[in-house]
């Protein structure tokens, strides 16, 4: 049986993920000609080709495309066992979990999320980042993160190489302490509401089309913003409105600290998961544990 060479399919996978010759030869510590003529030999061996390149980027053919999902998956169970053995002091120490959290996904459904994984994977240590879907999408394609949460899907060209799942969604509401929003029940509101806003993935203008027509006076758009626990403060504080998914109040609705009005036929915010395209479980003292407990 002949086999792939592997060290040819690094080169590959590097210069895939690195969407260039320079920067991999950069990263592998070697001559820009030796990734070069590692790929080719790889091109030569399954006669195909699998990169094109364009100035200084490449782009991956539809074979490049498919090849690249299982180098990830090769080179991510490499990685799985360079933590398991190499990496750990004992064989029974930790296991790690490394999260990217995009901004935008509420901190309450992320909490929720981990509470109920963290109750089904016990051992499991968890590092949590937070960035912007650019930067954690990079960091999972590199390997760095093993999955993010995000209210973006991923892009077509992308699917070749990661999986989703929806993880949760929650409508949009208009948030207010009780005094303002009966007030607006009752349409006895006389002066402008200052309305702070979350910045909606679709694009679509919350304000004008679902929140306007249930508020009889003047509206201020204050502030827009993808961080949702500073709306929550801005929901408390009584100086106006916040529209913003309503996971992300939760705890004050149930208090009775702030009320809410649901916009009706407003989309809402869907929360996704995202891993690189193969099976993918931590391992616990119980034995592994999928990445994504059950969806809320």
């Amino acid at each position: 049986m002949e086999w792939l060479n592997f060290r040819h399919l690094y080169a590959f996978w590097m210069v895939a993920r690195s969407q260039g010759f320079t920067r991999a030869a950069e990263q592998m510590h070697v001559a820009q000609s030796a990734v070069s003529a590692q790929v080719a030999s790889l091109e030569n061996y399954l006669d195909e080709q699998l990169l094109v390149r364009a100035n200084r980027t490449v782009e991956l053919t539809q074979v490049g495309r498919e090849l690249l999902g299982y180098a990830n998956a090769i080179f991510a169970q490499s990685r799985a066992v360079n933590a398991l053995i190499k990496d750990k002091s004992e064989l029974g120490g930790p296991r790690f979990m490394r999260l990217g959290v995009v901004g935008g996904a509420s901190r309450n459904f992320v909490f929720r999320l981990l509470q109920e994984y963290l109750q089904q994977a016990p051992g499991v240590r968890v590092s949590v980042s937070t960035g912007s879907y650019k930067e954690l999408y990079s960091q999972l394609r590199h390997l760095e993160l093993d999955a993010i949460i995000t209210l973006d899907l991923p892009k077509k060209s992308d699917l070749s190489e990661v999986s989703y799942q929806k993880l949760g969604e929650s409508e949009m509401c208009l948030v207010a302490v009780p005094e303002l929003i009966a007030e607006i029940r009752q349409k006895s509101l006389v002066e402008n509401i200052d309305v702070f806003k979350f910045r909606h993935p679709f694009e679509v203008d919350v304000l004008e089309k679902y929140v306007r027509p249930i508020v009889d006076c003047e509206l201020t758009l204050v502030m827009d913003t993808d961080d949702i626990p500073l709306l929550r403060f801005f929901a408390n504080s009584g100086e106006g409105a916040a529209v913003l998914p309503r996971v992300g109040v939760l705890e004050d609705l149930a208090a009775g600290v702030v009320e809410a009005i649901e916009l009706t036929r407003c989309p809402s915010v869907i929360i996704y998961g995202i891993t690189m395209r193969q099976s993918f479980a931590i391992p616990s003292a119980n034995g592994p544990v999928a990445l994504w407990p059950v969806s809320p």
